[in-house]
């Protein structure tokens, strides 16, 4: 069997029918609660993410339609991106390899965004980027310090890309064990099997990736 008929047979043995898997994490009107999410979720766990999120849903009524700039105004009302994650979120967890609390990388990130020549200042706006290969959206928020490709995949897919996959340590442990490996596929080999796969069984890559994340994962 192919490294793509044994990822198949296994999902299809551990996760059941795809009507039944739960949807993807989606802030499809926020850019404010996609980047918040995608940044709160690196090297952490879904449930600090989602306190997170209900922290920053208190503080500003209009979180689930809040632009990226309007993330910007409520960090700068609250007296910048570190009072804002000590006071507001309540979480002043670093981004990894840095001393910066979290705010302070979506702050900046946020900022690139609406300083490019298209500014991008929505989740329709991110998603029209994606779309359109706009390889300079992705540069700007993979430039700050403590983000890499899986800050970037999340923001997408928390924003509505469903061709998204992130291949985090959770995912490659899946297909390692699925494919009899005993060390993980990368994360190219691992995002082109998700890819097949969720072809071969007619679902979204995002959909398929979630449904993973949640069978492996302990927290669900």
């Amino acid at each position: 069997m192919t490294d793509l008929d044994l990822l198949v047979k296994s999902i299809t043995e551990d996760l059941g029918d795809p009507s039944g898997w739960s949807a993807p994490v989606e802030f499809r009107d926020s850019l404010a609660l996609c980047a918040l999410n995608s940044a709160y979720s690196l090297n952490g766990n879904s449930a600090a993410a989602s306190n997170v999120i209900a922290q920053y849903r208190a503080f500003r009524p209009t979180a689930d339609t809040d632009s990226g700039p309007d993330l910007i105004e409520a960090m700068d009302s609250a007296g910048g991106p570190i009072d804002f994650a000590t006071n507001i979120l309540r979480n002043k967890r670093p981004l990894a390899g840095s001393n910066r609390v979290r705010p302070e990388g979506i702050y900046e990130g946020l900022s690139l965004f609406a300083a490019l020549d298209t500014a991008v200042t929505t989740t329709e706006h991110l998603r029209t980027a994606v779309a359109d290969g706009n390889a300079a959206v992705e540069k700007a928020w993979l430039s700050v310090k403590g983000f890499g490709d899986l800050a970037w995949s999340y923001l997408i897919m928390n924003a509505g890309v469903g061709t998204e996959t992130k291949p985090d340590v959770m995912i490659q442990r899946y297909l390692a064990r699925a494919l009899g490996e005993a060390k993980a596929p990368g994360p190219d080999q691992t995002r082109q099997l998700l890819q097949l796969a969720a072809a071969e069984l007619s679902v979204e890559p995002r959909n398929l990736d979630r449904a993973i994340w949640r069978y492996e994962s302990p927290s669900k």
